[in-house]
């Protein structure tokens, strides 16, 4: 291949986790819009599977680029789904909504570092 067609593509790692770092991100989105106040605890988890699931995708994707990068995400991903599996099941969700707002949005910032450093 010409030195340029390997230039103007990005290698098939870099795009795996672009799209999987995407695909992460818009599991989160979902997540925080599940947080309304009439929104059942079982929702809530629902989302937050889809979370993990994207967020496997992602730590697979992510193994041997941007490893550094990819600790800061899990070390986010760690304390949201702790600050999740903390909400009791008889908590109403504006008492939790708040915090796990908040997780999510740290680990939506540890992902754009991720996207930042392998140039998505």
């Amino acid at each position: 291949p010409s030195p340029t067609a390997a230039i103007s593509s990005p290698p098939a790692s870099v795009s795996e986790i672009c799209a999987a770092a995407d695909a992460h991100a818009a599991a989160l989105a979902n997540f925080k819009a599940t947080l309304k106040p009439d929104a059942t605890i079982e929702q809530v988890r629902a989302a937050q599977d889809q979370v993990s699931k994207t967020y496997e995708e992602l730590a697979k994707a992510s193994e041997n680029l941007a490893q550094q990068r990819a600790e800061a995400v899990m070390a986010a991903e760690a304390k949201f789904n702790a600050a999740v599996a903390a909400v009791p099941d008889n908590a109403t969700l504006t008492q939790a909504a708040d915090s796990l707002r908040d997780e999510a949005s740290n680990v939506e910032a540890a992902i754009r570092d991720l996207r930042t450093e392998v140039k998505c």
